[in-house]
Formats: C-alpha cells, sequence, structure tokens
C-alpha cells in the first residue's frame, strides 16, 4: 500500500489534532493504561532477552513505513520474508514517500488511522500526539520487552530515557538504543586539491574558512564549497561548538538540530529560546560572512541534495556535507565523472569552536512510535515480543543489517562482510560490479528497521576508514542534551502553538541572515521583536513553569 499526502489533509488534521489535544486534556489519563492480561494469543510462554522470537499462531502487523529514494522500496524485497520465517509475523507496509512522512505521518494518527507499528520516529516528534490518545505509552509496556529492559540496564540508559518523558512520566516512543554514541555527520574535502595548494584539512571553524579563502583564490570564477541537506548539517555540527542549537532543512522541512529552540542550562535549571542569544547571533554571523564573501554558495539553503552532489562530485565545489554512505557515494560518483585515482576525497574531523571540540548528541536515536489501537490487539503481549526481538535483539539486528549467514553476508574473526556475488554499496562492500545489492535488491541496511545497537553491530558495517574516522573523536566534549520538556496535556497544545509561529519565523530569519537579505547588525533587534510578537516570553514561561511543577510533583 502506498500513500501521498494533500496540502489539505495536511491542514485539516493538524487543526484536528489541537481539538483531539484540547478534549484529551479535558480527561484523566493515568487510568487509562489498556492492560496485557488475557490478550495472549499467540504469544511466547518462554520468551527471554537473547532468545529467537516465534510467534505460537501467525500474526499479521501493519506498520508505516518510509519509501527511501536512495533504495526504493520493493514488495518483493527477502527481508520481509525473512522477518516471517524467523518470527511467525507478516509485516504490512503503508507505504509513504520520503518527502511526504512526516505530513502523511501526522495525518494518519491524527485521524485514528495509523498503522500499527510508526517507524522513523525521533525523540520529540511523537510530542504533538501525546494528548490526542492516539499513541501509546510504551514505557508502560516495556516490561514485556526483555531485550529492551536488558540494554537499558546494562548500558546505563535510564538517565537517556528520562530526557524523552512526558508530564505523566511516561514516554510515548521507542526509541533506537546505542551502547556507545558514534556520530557519523561531517565536512568532506577534495583533499587532492588541498594537498596541490599545500592545506591540510581544517580542525575548527576558523580555519575552515582560511582553507575555503585559499580554495576561491585558486578558483576565483566559483564557490569553493556548496552543500546538501539544505545546509542543517553543517549549521547542526556547527552548533555544539557555538554553544547553541541550528539545523533546518527548508526544502525538505527537516528538523536537524534547532528541534523546538528550547536549551537547558543544568547548572540553573532553566530553558531558554537559544536562537535569540549571542552563541546562535555569532553562528550565524559566521555563515552569512562565508556567503557574503563567496566562498559559500548561496543556493546551499534551497537546492537539492542531487544538485549539491553533482557540483561536487563534477568537480565544481572542492567541500561538501557528508557521512559514510554518501563519502562511498561520491566516490562511486566521482569514479565515473573525473576518472578512477583522479580524485582524492576523505571525511575530515569534526571542526572545533569557540567551545571548544564539542559534539551533541545522544544515545538514543529515532525509533519507533505504536499505535494505541495496536494495545487491543488479543495478540497484544505476543505484538510486545516481536517488537521487542524485531528492534532490540542483537540477532534481529544483525539481520536487519546484513541479511542472512552464509548467505548474503560472512562472519570470520569478528568480521562482517557481504558473500561473493552480493555487495552493499552504500557503506564500500563487495565488489562494485556484484549483481546484487542487500540493500537495494534485498532490502537490508535500510533506515525502517536499523537502529541503534550494540558497538561492534554499529561498526559492522565500518570499513577501516571509518573506524579510524571515529577514533579522531575520543578528545571531544559531549553536550548534554536538554531534556524534554514535561507539559501536561493541555500545557502541550498550547505550546504547540506558540511553537509553530516561533521556530518558522526563526527559520525564516535565519535564512535571510545568512542569504545577506537582512543584517545581523542592523536587524537583530526586529527578529527579537517578530518573535516576541509571536509570544516567545510566554513559550519560555511556560516551558520553565512546566519543569518546575513537574519537578516539585517529583520531591513531593
Amino acid at each position: 500500500m502506498s500513500l501521498k499526502v494533500t496540502r489539505r489533509e495536511v491542514l485539516a488534521m493538524g487543526l484536528a489534532s489541537v481539538a483531539v489535544g484540547i478534549l484529551a486534556g479535558c480527561t484523566s489519563t493515568g487510568d487509562a493504561t489498556p492492560v496485557v492480561t488475557g490478550k495472549s494469543t499467540g504469544m511466547m510462554k518462554d520468551y527471554a532477552a537473547g532468545k529467537q522470537f516465534k510467534a505460537s499462531k501467525p500474526l499479521s502487523i501493519s506498520m508505516l513505513f518510509q519509501d527511501n529514494p536512495a533504495y526504493p522500496y520493493k514488495s518483493s524485497w527477502q527481508i520481509f520474508s525473512e522477518i516471517t520465517k524467523r518470527t511467525n509475523v507478516t509485516l504490512k507496509p503503508t507505504v509513504v514517500p520520503f518527502a511526504d512522512f512526516t505530513d502523511k505521518r501526522s495525518v494518519l494518527i491524527n485521524s485514528g488511522k495509523a498503522p500499527d507499528i510508526i517507524a522513523k520516529t525521533y525523540p520529540g516528534q511523537e510530542s504533538p500526539f501525546v494528548g490526542g490518545g492516539a499513541i501509546l505509552a510504551v514505557s508502560d509496556y516495556v516490561k514485556y520487552m526483555p531485550n529492551f529492559t536488558k540494554k537499558v540496564k546494562d548500558w546505563d540508559l535510564e538517565a537517556d530515557l528520562d530526557t524523552i518523558k512526558q508530564s505523566d512520566g511516561k514516554y510515548y516512543v521507542l526509541p533506537g538504543l546505542h551502547q556507545t554514541l558514534s556520530p557519523d555527520y561531517t565536512l568532506q574535502f577534495r583533499d587532492d586539491e588541498l594537498d596541490r595548494l599545500g592545506l591540510d584539512q581544517p580542525t575548527t571553524w576558523n580555519e575552515f574558512k582560511t582553507v575555503l579563502k585559499e580554495l576561491k583564490k585558486a578558483h576565483p570564477d566559483g564557490y569553493p564549497y556548496s552543500d546538501r541537506w539544505g545546509g542543517a548539517n553543517v549549521m547542526n555540527i556547527a552548533a555544539s561548538p557555538y554553544g547553541t542549537m541550528a539545523g533546518y532543512d527548508a526544502a525538505t522541512s527537516s528538523n536537524w538540530g534547532l528541534n523546538n529552540g528550547l536549551l537547558f542550562d543544568w547548572a540553573k535549571n532553566t530553558y531558554s529560546f537559544t536562537p535569540i542569544d549571542d552563541n546562535y547571533k555569532a553562528l550565524i554571523s559566521y555563515f552569512a560572512g562565508l556567503v557574503k564573501s563567496g566562498l559559500m554558495d548561496p543556493e546551499t539553503f534551497t537546492q537539492t541534495d542531487d544538485q549539491a552532489s553533482a557540483k561536487f562530485t563534477t568537480g565544481r565545489t572542492f567541500a561538501i556535507s557528508t557521512n559514510a554512505q554518501y563519502l562511498q557515494l561520491d566516490r562511486t560518483a566521482m569514479d565515473k565523472n573525473l576518472g578512477v585515482g583522479k580524485y582524492k576525497i576523505s571525511k575530515a574531523p569534526i571542526p572545533g569552536g569557540p567551545k571548544g571540540k564539542v559534539l551533541a548528541g545522544s544515545r538514543l536515536e529515532n525509533g519507533i512510535m505504536l499505535s494505541t489501537a495496536a494495545s487491543k490487539r488479543d495478540d497484544f503481549e505476543a505484538f510486545l515480543q516481536f517488537i521487542d526481538w524485531q528492534w532490540y535483539s542483537d540477532a534481529a539486528q544483525v539481520l536487519v543489517k546484513w541479511g542472512v549467514k552464509d548467505e548474503t553476508y560472512t562472519y570470520k574473526n569478528g568480521k562482517y562482510d557481504v558473500a561473493s556475488g552480493y555487495k552493499l554499496a552504500a557503506y564500500g562492500f563487495g565488489d562494485p560490479n556484484a549483481k546484487k545489492d542487500i540493500r537495494i535488491d534485498m532490502g537490508y541496511s535500510g533506515g525502517n528497521f536499523m537502529y541503534g545497537g550494540t558497538t561492534q553491530i554499529v561498526q559492522s558495517t565500518m570499513v577501516p576508514e571509518e573506524l579510524a574516522w571515529q577514533k579522531t573523536l575520543t578528545d571531544y566534549k559531549l553536550a548534554k542534551p536538554s531534556p524534554g520538556v514535561p507539559y501536561t496535556t493541555i500545557e502541550a497544545q498550547q505550546a504547540a502553538l506558540k511553537q509553530t509561529a516561533i521556530i518558522d519565523s526563526t527559520n525564516t530569519w535565519t535564512l535571510n541572515f545568512i542569504l545577506g537579505k537582512k543584517s545581523v547588525s542592523s536587524d537583530w533587534a526586529d527578529y527579537v521583536s517578530e518573535l516576541n510578537g509571536k509570544g516567545l516570553k510566554a513559550y519560555v514561561d511556560g516551558a520553565n513553569k512546566a519543569w518546575s511543577d513537574a519537578n516539585s510533583k517529583k520531591k513531593g
């Protein structure tokens, strides 16, 4: 089943969600937790952590599935039949195009038509749906999920989970769990050109600007740097060493780090709206300076990812955002465009800034929400056991990443590799001329299933080059993530209305500052004034009140 979303649906359901949330706030949610007793059809009586789950009766489970253009969905993918073979569960995907996913997810949840499993949900994205009652308070049911609870305990993730709890002390998204933090996104350069000019890869944002200046001197007719992902990645990785939060891709309406704009001061126990502070101002001024000096392509913020990639892989630009997958994809394109051996690229260190070498990150990543309707299933306990095995067991995490042992992959001396005749091109594994790609042709190593895991599993798709890059991050400080605001239902709905207007305005002004349409030095006061006019003070005060009230209840 494939779905596309219309703007009319989004607007209609957006209003519906507010109404549903307000109505929900008028009722007690404390006694609404569904029970599992008597819903044991298909369950495994001896299910435990580390044990293969297989339903005692066949189960059919619906799933919201994001279709990625890099590996388009195929109903014939082996991953689905292999899951069924191992678990006795048949997944029924509701397939949504990548660009429509966020909007269609909202439409389905708010209409009460969401599938049982809602994939690709980042912590924080569940908040607008909590008040409506359409998604499950999954923390009520993790006692039926032994793999999940074991990882939380063994990896000391309780504090991380506290950051995603709502005002009722529960969490509504099952996040991917990482044993250790493994950043991936950074910048890459045409290292051969840096070598020719006698330049090293930059290790700070000041050095980045210096390198771009030298590249500009050598290539005065173009921009040395043009980026993909709407500039959101570079803003995001620069934000932490500047002491702020940033990152929004206007082209896809994707949030890469700005989130709700509320940065928590752990020393003062208060939130502030970071896009109006001096650190954010300095960050924006830096990128505005790059654009003004002709060092950064202004089309970065409006072009498609394919356009940005083409500029880099055909030799028109010399720096771009990347990750381990895109590094390999770019090499494949450059082999074709420039010729094998005619270029050199690699992941550069994540630059440090005014606050030093700082990484923002959490050991929680995107995961899944569960529809409340699933709790009414007569096989609900078996459903929870399947969720636990499929997303949190080591065996399933190897399956979804690599496929079938000795068929699609081999495991020798602690290392994974694709089997003969197969490739995993996105990660640089296998013979490039192999006919079958285990991702594109079989569905493995895809984003709907692959969340977190042990360090060994996460790093199993990392080639030696990537493992060496990971080791360069050992001396970075980690910025403690801001906790979720513990709003009550009504407070959450009120905050959501303000947040939409405030964040939309913030993103518009930020882009205008960077592109030079507005001046950071002379128009900043007007920017802050506009945000205040949209209820910024009440928005921040409301967050701090919610935090204070929630913590007073804990103490009481």
